[in-house]
């Protein structure tokens, strides 16, 4: 059923902006299956990372929808041939606006609850917890100014209504993809310090920085965004939308496919022996448990956890590697509260904050692995 009134011929540009689009979405889908195939072969329940990731995968598959409808209905074309289509478009251009910015935020949700799958240091989990307050206000914001941009609300898909305020649309866009790149890098680099006081190589170190900092070509990509916004005229929106709208797909289907490529680095890790008795734990987002016992080790804050992190750290991205292990028991305690006992709890091997967090006191017996990676 066609909705729109006028139809016509679809740019050379405009097809090869589709063809890039659809190619980029079937690549995230893959590197996502992937990901979801790890994680299974591993033997871990998905945790909010993954769950946020399947999240963003059909609203970036949206965003690609829209841009297809839009194709046939004179984008790239001067406003003046595009009249009749005016009011479908801009309805969609408010969907596409809707889906983008919760499309975008649940991208850094889940680069976040990464992170804190990861890393035990409480300086960088506690930053991490504050920018994902600040995100999650910003992308109400975002959300808010769709609608409130325009009043009233049917003035921003009907610009004949008279007597409507509309503020500055371009002017919001540009704004929001700012402050886009602004908490891209504030969040891709909040871990570097970390890693780099760990006790690793400093070439794994560059490794695991570089792994992590994948996702800063996703704010390149909103940088040009932000470029391509400043020549949108909405007095003309299809003749001048064509590349605003191309990267506007590209950003948030790229950033899904930035955040799990990472989380591949183990795939091969199935085809590779292992040596001794006890075999790695799960992996704690995307990274194994190098620690039989993941809970008590987590706890320690010396350099003792930090020696644990950096195995985790290095066993998900380095190659080539061979692991060892060697069997200790420590005083350790039981749980407090009187509850169960230690004997009764397994670790958790789902890589969540509460397994990452759990106390026992100074009175039991503690069975732990020490891990050593060795490179061949």
């Amino acid at each position: 059923m066609v909705f729109y009134d006028v139809s016509l011929p679809v740019l050379p540009i405009v097809k090869v902006h589709l063809i890039i689009n659809s190619v980029l979405v079937l690549l995230t889908l893959l590197v996502v299956g992937l990901r979801m195939l790890c994680r299974f072969e591993s033997g871990v329940r998905l945790w909010w990372d993954d769950y946020l990731i399947l999240l963003a995968v059909p609203q970036g598959i949206g965003m690609l929808i829209i841009q297809g409808l839009w194709s046939p209905m004179g984008i790239g074309y001067p406003v003046s041939q595009t009249l009749p289509n005016l009011v479908p478009i801009l309805k969609m251009l408010v969907a596409y606006e809707l889906v983008y910015a919760c499309c975008i935020s649940t991208i850094k949700m889940s680069v976040m609850f990464f992170y804190l799958r990861v890393f035990v240091n409480s300086g960088l989990r506690l930053a991490v917890k504050l920018v994902m307050t600040f995100v999650l206000l910003w992308s109400v914001g975002n959300v808010l100014q769709v609608f409130l941009i325009c009043r009233p609300f049917a003035a921003t898909y009907d610009p004949t209504i008279e007597g409507a305020v509309c503020g500055n649309q371009v002017g919001a866009f540009i704004a929001i993809g700012a402050f886009n790149v602004i908490t891209d890098v504030i969040i891709l680099t909040l871990p570097v310090p970390t890693i780099w006081r760990l006790k690793m190589s400093g070439s794994a170190r560059l490794g695991i920085s570089a792994v992590l900092m994948i996702g800063l070509v996703v704010s390149v990509v909103a940088i040009v965004r932000i470029v391509s916004l400043t020549r949108l005229d909405m007095t003309n929106l299809t003749g001048t939308m064509i590349w605003a709208d191309f990267w506007s797909t590209v950003e948030p289907n790229l950033g899904i496919f930035c955040v799990s490529l990472p989380m591949l680095g183990r795939l091969r890790s199935r085809f590779t022996s292992r040596r001794g008795a006890s075999k790695l734990d799960g992996p704690s987002e995307g990274s194994y448990r190098l620690e039989t016992d993941v809970s008590a080790a987590r706890r320690r804050r010396g350099s003792r956890g930090r020696e644990d992190e950096d195995h985790a750290l290095e066993a998900i991205y380095a190659s080539n590697k061979e692991v060892h292990h060697q069997s200790s028991a420590v005083a350790a305690g039981q749980r407090r509260g009187g509850g169960k006992q230690h004997g009764d709890t397994v670790p958790s091997r789902d890589g969540s904050e509460e397994a990452l967090t759990d106390e026992r006191d100074k009175n039991g017996i503690l069975v732990q692995t020490k891990w050593a990676i060795e490179s061949e």
